[in-house]
């Protein structure tokens, strides 16, 4: 009958191999499901690898150009609210300005200043060369500050040469306003004509002078302070 059976040998792994290879399996075999991963390949980490947290987090020259739009956005609001201060403070100022200024607003105390400094000027400058003197004393009444000390040096000058041209001068304001007025201190521009007579030869000249004069009111009187001179004009 039949003998024992012969014990099993031990497995090889991968089964016995085929003298010639066996056979090759067949070209377009079955395709791996759909969903099976690759060998090899374990599950990638949550949140798409390190590709995805580059993508979800902002990089350094990123994060710069946010920054810097950031303050750019800020700086135009801060430059906007300081242009629209600035032009509220103008504004306010100017009014205030135009407020404070009587010549805008007080024509009857304007007009008291115009014919002040319009008469002082017509006789400061005004002078026969036979009594230079009487011309200088009255500038002294109607002069104060550094006007008198500005007037000393032109007349010095007048009391030299008028007797020797025997020179008559006429000075009348032809056109004045007050640029400013504020309390007791005003600033006026003046037009005048001279006409220069020299009696021994008869010849007259004409000429015009343009000037700015501060004023003040002392006890009630204003008088000039300071006389700013313009060049000339020759008729």
């Amino acid at each position: 009958m039949g003998g024992p059976e012969p014990e099993a040998g031990p497995e090889l792994e991968g089964g016995p191999e085929l003298e010639g290879g066996g056979p090759e399996p067949e070209a377009g075999g079955p395709e791996p499901e759909a969903g099976a991963e690759p060998e090899g390949g374990g599950p990638e980490p949550e949140g798409g690898g390190p590709e995805a947290a580059d993508a979800a987090e902002p990089r350094p020259a990123s994060r710069r150009r946010h920054v810097a739009a950031a303050l750019l956005g800020a700086a135009t609001v801060i430059i906007g609210s300081v242009g629209v201060w600035a032009l509220v403070a103008g504004n306010s100022l100017r009014a205030a300005a135009s407020d404070a200024n009587a010549a805008l607003t007080d024509r009857a105390a304007t007009k008291t200043v115009d014919r002040a400094i319009a008469h002082a000027v017509n006789t400061i400058f005004s002078y026969n060369y036979a009594n230079t003197a009487r011309t200088r004393s009255a500038a002294q009444r109607l002069l104060t500050g550094t006007a008198i000390r500005q007037y000393d040096e032109l007349f010095r000058l007048v009391a030299q040469q008028a007797p020797k041209q025997k020179l008559v001068v006429t000075t009348r304001v032809t056109s004045i306003g007050v640029e400013l007025l504020t309390g007791g201190r005003a600033r006026v521009l003046v037009f005048a004509n001279q006409q220069d007579t020299r009696v021994g030869t008869g010849q007259t000249s004409y000429g015009g002078a343009m000037f700015a004069v501060t004023a003040v009111s002392e006890n009630g009187r204003w008088k000039i302070q300071n006389i700013d001179t313009f060049p000339p004009s020759s008729g």
